[in-house]
């Protein structure tokens, strides 16, 4: 009978204790996935603080593209980028390192790195194009292409601040999820122990219980201390000054960023009236609407924004904007400030303000188009110049404007320069609302998104019709003249010459050398005359080229003994001290004589005699260089930069002037430049003076009579 009655007390026993060990078991199991969780979350709390870094670097990215448009100084903005270019990537790394096993995240910082090569690619081409507006306004460059430079950097400004925007928001997003998983840990964990006090209830007899409480109660201490911890650090991280203020209106708390925002050491502020950082116009604004004390300001404020002025400690005031809300700890009503300076948002908007007011004030047509070349919108220059108002062009194609002047083929160039470079420019017929066809300068740029799709077009007209009117009316003018005077010219030089070289000796001697002035003046005369036909002619674009691979050295001898009898008048020898077999150029032979004959006879006529003009021809930095030295006076310092400018004039002073027309180094440089070339001089007053063409050397085979190395002055710079 016992060990009936035994026999069930032992299965009761036993099934007690494997109740037991099962409790145990599974109590060590939870207590193992409890430290699992503890560690995700710490992981999480490393990663938000490493997030809070990317979002500075974040910040720093879009700096220099900005202050560039400030200051133009771009090469210390530049250096300045590529800093904080560096300082993103480490803190990108560490990211990266940090969410390698939690996809969750992942593609929010893929995005990111889309978003930053768009940001870094705008970045650069604001800096690049900043530094081409400064060198046009160094180098004088028109004012159209400058303005040309600056609104297209406005317009990538504009898309890189909405690409730091995007990416901004990307981070937040990332924030986000990383709050999102450290809620789901703390609620897994809230049930985890649950689970445990369960378990210790059921396991452990009533004298354990109070130890089991000390040890919960030990941990959520512990909870706490880590959860304020962790307040405190993203108070103190935080991009947003944030202020707490007692119902009397005192300092109680602030953290870092707003410490840094007003200028003061945080020590220096507890206690204090929070209306000492308003700016005293604010002041009287801040107590209506708040109220008296933080009971007030949840009354009557609440959690809305306003903007106002902060003062600083050294009495400066900046615009930012105020947050307040009520919260209610340990029976204290306390209000939660959060400020923000905005002076960096003002700037943008007062940019956009600026480009808003150029788009409606300035006196360049500007026309907006959708991706589909549908007109969104126009400026009154546009309105002024077509005679089409705005409500007649929104909604319908450019085409309206279209002459017939141009063909198909016209346009499909132009298209085609777009869709590879994003940029189009140059001469197009129009036809205005009331049937007239006149000329226009067009530029046509490309707006890409920040996935770098083609969202808009962007083009800016000019009427260039009094301008062509004007260049009809000088060509007119100077082949009229050139005509008048060259025929007459032409009979007075061969009269002068019959008399120098046929009656020579019937004639005074006093008679023969005006002669000789009046024939050599003649000369200068038709010179002048030849030598400003030809720069117009250049600069117009109506020059013939008829470019071909050409042996350099035979046509550098050739100029050489043409100009020998020249330089013998002038009592100078005249040498090739250098001369490489098997250079060849693509050019123009004519048009290359001329410049030789230039500066060779210049060499001459400015050496003392008894001197030697050396001519060489070498390799020089992948280009063929011709150089022609002569051992004269010399240029002195302050006409250097006149040197190849027309009709340029030196004072009494500079012993290099000796007659010419002063159109003879201009013509070169402009017959250099269509070869692709480059010419200069160097001089060393009473020592040498070396003028050198630098050509590019032909490598290529021959190529036909017609081709040319370059875009002569007078073609269309685009689609024609």
């Amino acid at each position: 009978m016992y060990a009936q009655r035994l026999a069930p007390m032992k299965v009761i026993y036993l099934a007690a204790w494997l109740v037991i060990a099962g409790f145990l078991v599974w109590s060590g199991n939870l207590l193992l996935n409890i430290q699992s969780l503890w560690s995700q979350s710490n992981v999480l709390h490393t990663l938000r603080t490493d997030l809070d870094a990317l979002t500075g670097a974040w910040r720093d990215l879009s700096r220099p593209g900005n202050d560039v448009l400030e200051n133009y100084e771009v090469a210390p903005q530049r250096a300045v980028f590529e800093d904080y270019a560096r300082r993103y990537q480490a803190a990108r790394d560490v990211v990266l390192r940090r969410i390698r096993d939690n996809p969750g995240l992942a593609p929010f910082i893929d995005s990111l790195e889309a978003q930053r090569q768009t940001l870094s690619g705008l970045a650069r081409e604001i800096l690049q194009l900043a530094q081409q507006r400064e060198e046009l306004r160094l180098g004088r460059g028109g004012p159209e292409s400058i303005r040309t430079k600056e609104t297209l950097a406005t317009s990538k400004m504009a898309r890189m601040d909405q690409a730091f925007q995007d990416g901004l928001d990307q981070l937040l997003k990332a924030n986000e999820a990383v709050i999102a998983q450290e809620q789901a840990l703390e609620a897994v964990q809230h049930r985890n122990f649950h689970r445990l006090y369960v378990m210790l209830l059921f396991a452990l007899v009533a004298s354990a219980l109070s130890v089991e409480l000390v040890r919960r109660t030990m941990r959520q201490r512990e909870a706490l201390r880590e959860g304020a911890a962790r307040i405190n650090a993203i108070v103190n991280n935080v991009v947003d000054g944030i202020v707490t203020v007692d119902e009397q209106g005192r300092i109680e708390s602030i953290n870092p960023t707003a410490s840094a925002m007003f200028g003061y050491p945080a020590g220096e502020l507890m206690g204090r009236a929070f209306t000492q950082l308003l700016d005293e116009s604010c002041r009287d604004s801040y107590r209506e609407r708040l109220g008296q004390g933080a009971q007030g300001a949840a009354r009557t404020f609440g959690a809305q924004e306003c903007e106002a002025l902060g003062r600083r400690r050294d009495g400066s005031s900046f615009p930012m904007e105020l947050a307040a809300s009520q919260v209610l700890v340990e029976g204290r009503r306390l209000a939660i400030h959060i400020v923000r300076d905005i002076t960096e948002r003002r700037r943008a908007d007062e940019r956009l303000r600026l480009a808003a007011s150029v788009f409606e004030n300035t006196t360049e047509g500007i026309l907006v188009t959708d991706a589909r070349g549908i007109i969104q919108s126009v400026n009154p220059a546009f309105t002024t110049i077509t005679q089409y108002r705005a409500q007649e062009v929104i909604g319908r194609n450019p085409s309206l404007l279209k002459s017939g002047r141009q063909d198909r083929g016209f346009y499909r160039r132009m298209w085609a320069s777009i869709r590879d470079t994003g940029h189009w420019q140059g001469e197009i017929w129009n036809r205005r609302k009331n049937g007239e066809v006149y000329p226009q300068w067009l530029t046509i740029s490309a707006i890409k998104d920040a996935q770098g799709r083609v969202s808009h077009y962007v083009g800016v007209t000019w009427d260039i019709s009094e301008l062509k009117a004007s260049e009809r009316l000088k060509e007119e003018f100077i082949a009229t003249v050139s005509h008048e005077l060259r025929t007459p010219l032409t009979s007075v030089l061969g009269s002068l010459g019959l008399i120098v070289g046929e009656v020579a000796g019937e004639v005074p001697e006093r008679v023969q050398k005006l002669v000789r002035i009046a024939y050599h003046n003649s000369e200068r005369l038709v010179r002048l005359i030849s030598d400003i036909l030809d720069i117009e002619k250049m600069e117009a674009g109506k020059m013939g080229f008829r470019f071909q691979p050409l042996e350099l050295m035979p046509l550098v001898r050739q100029a050489t003994e043409a100009n020998r009898a020249y330089a013998e008048q002038c009592g100078v020898d005249m040498v090739v001290t250098r001369s490489p077999t098997g250079v060849r150029v693509n050019g123009d032979a004519d048009r290359l004589s001329q410049v030789l004959t230039n500066l060779l006879s210049n060499a001459a006529k400015f050496s003392h005699a008894g001197d030697r003009v050396e001519v060489a021809v070498v390799r020089h930095h992948g280009m063929i260089r011709i150089s022609v030295t002569d051992h004269g006076p010399g240029i002195r310092e302050g006409f250097r930069a006149q040197v190849f400018e027309k009709f340029a004039q030196a004072d009494a002073s500079d012993t290099r002037r000796k007659g010419g027309t002063g159109l003879g180094l201009s013509i070169a440089k402009l017959i250099v430049e269509q070869h692709g070339g480059r010419i200069g001089f160097t001089s060393e007053p009473g020592v040498r003076t070396t003028f050198h063409v630098d050509l590019p050397e032909f490598q290529a085979q021959p190529a036909t009579a017609t081709s040319s190395p370059r875009t002569t002055a007078g073609e269309s710079r685009g689609p024609a």
